[in-house]
């Protein structure tokens, strides 16, 4: 005690000691400051992502904040002068800092006196630093929203009856209201669909690939996806004639996979076998996935008038043959011919098949120096092989205006135009839009006969030539050349 008193009564020691516990102080307050004072705001999201609020949905806030901890969270819906609190959560004191907060609440709009049509979501969260005048840091994560209540219905309308292996399908159907997409599934693919042609409000119809393998009867589903909740769907049989695709047999003379192996990127340019395998498998897959993205944003407009015009050249392969690629005498590959191949004079020009856009004007791997037009509706036409290319994409083109002209780029053994008709990145028979009466009457008269019933759904004999009604016989095609 005596001790302590000296210290009191003055003196260097006593000096010492008040400098030594002022500093300490201060030491505590700046400590105790800065710990209120974080660094760091507080952080906020909102799940899920979507921006449609059904009749019933369900929401979880996520927040969190590293230093003071988290002291309130509120989650609010406003609609022109409404607004109404959905959730408002307090934390008491010491919450975990850093920890994550997981808070899941519904939302239904009707309950809390909203209408359908647009909406904003707001949460905030605060924390419980001394920042802000201690009222603490807050972070605030707003989202515009479409309240949908009314349920999405789809009608089938119909379908055109003449139907084959590897041909083109069209439905119309019906939707009480816009959907987030729309359109037909089958053999594992969607085909999106687009408002029909000159119909009322709410009519759609869509273009779709039937499948080259069938074993006669297929389901095709027509799906409307809502803003929120499940798909909608019908499911629609329909009978396919299936074909007898020809059996084709192409030699490979090695002066022409020396060629191949010289101008193509190959991981082996030294094995011309090897070479020619890895264009005609690997090449081949990343050119049809090339080719499949090109035709993901058709135009939703038909721009096609009438048939379409097929190029004056003599058929050398056609769509659908079955090919076995030989090698001295040995079967080394084999693959699905997808368009025509039509030979004339050397260099001719090659015309545009009907009227639209060009969205592709390059090489293509295999098939060479393309040209790919948008049709609309999901229609496109592919042209190969091109020497020369004359139109660029973006541009618009007539029925008959010169595209290029023929030749023997990508993997071509002679000169010649490899033509295809493309729905959606899927290939499809070219020999019916050839055919201008099956476009009048197949395509188009779907969607200028709305409001009438559905045709019966049946089999129809596939035509071996545009027009007629003959089956292709299964037979080996000749070929001097071995055409991509």
């Amino acid at each position: 005690m005596a001790d302590i008193r000296k210290v009191f009564r003055g003196g260097t020691g006593s000096l010492i000691f008040f400098a030594l516990l002022a500093l300490g102080l201060v030491g505590c307050l700046i400590w105790l400051v800065q710990g209120r004072l974080d660094q760091a705001p507080p952080w906020v999201n909102l799940q899920p992502q979507g921006e449609v609020v059904g009749s019933k949905t369900a929401f979880t806030l996520e927040a969190g904040d590293p230093d003071s901890g988290l002291k309130e969270a509120r989650v609010a819906i406003t609609q022109g002068n409404l607004e109404k609190v959905v959730l408002n959560r307090q934390f008491p004191p010491g919450g975990g800092p850093g920890a994550k907060v997981e808070l899941p609440f519904t939302l239904e709009p009707q309950a809390l006196g909203l209408k359908e049509g647009k909406a904003w979501i707001s949460a905030t969260v605060r924390d419980r630093s001394w920042r802000e005048w201690f009222q603490g840091r807050t972070a605030t994560l707003t989202r515009e929203v479409t309240i949908d209540l009314v349920p999405l219905n789809l009608a089938f309308l119909s379908v055109n009856h003449l139907l084959h292996a590897g041909g083109t399908g069209v439905i119309r159907y019906r939707l009480n209201k816009p959907a987030k997409e729309s359109g037909v599934a089958i053999d594992g693919r969607f085909f999106a669909g687009f408002p029909q042609p000159g119909g009322p409000q709410g009519e759609y119809v869509v273009l779709f690939a039937l499948p080259r393998e069938t074993p006669g009867t297929v389901i095709a589903e027509v799906v409307a996806k809502p803003g929120a909740g499940p798909p909608v769907l019908q499911r629609v049989t329909l009978k396919i004639n299936p074909r007898r695709w020809r059996q084709d047999r192409l030699n490979l003379p090695d002066n022409f996979l020396r060629r191949v192996a010289a101008d193509f990127k190959v991981a082996n340019p030294g094995d011309p076998l090897s070479a020619y395998l890895e264009v005609n498998r690997e090449m081949r897959k990343a050119n049809h996935e090339r080719l499949r993205q090109v035709c993901s944003q058709p135009r939703p407009q038909q721009l096609w008038s009438g048939g379409f015009q097929r190029f004056l050249g003599k058929s050398m392969a056609r769509f659908g043959d079955r090919r076995a690629y030989m090698y001295q005498g040995k079967q080394v590959d084999s693959q699905e011919h997808l368009g025509e191949d039509l030979a004339s004079l050397v260099h001719s020009p090659v015309p545009a098949a009907n009227n639209g856009v060009v969205v592709l004007a390059e090489p293509l791997g295999i098939y060479g120096e393309t040209v790919v037009l948008d049709h609309g509706l999901g229609v496109f036409s592919m042209y190969s092989h091109l020497s020369q290319i004359d139109v660029k994409a973006g541009e618009e083109v007539k029925k008959g205006a010169v595209l290029g002209k023929t030749g023997t780029t990508g993997l071509a053994g002679g000169d010649h135009l490899h033509f295809s008709m493309v729905l959606q990145g899927e290939f499809v028979d070219p020999l019916e839009w050839w055919d201008r009466h099956w476009v009048k009457d197949q395509l188009e008269g779907q969607w200028k006969k709305a409001g009438a019933p559905a045709p019966p759904v049946k089999a129809a004999a596939a035509p071996a030539k545009a027009g007629k009604g003959k089956k292709a016989k299964a037979r080996p095609a000749k070929r001097a050349r071995p055409p991509q």
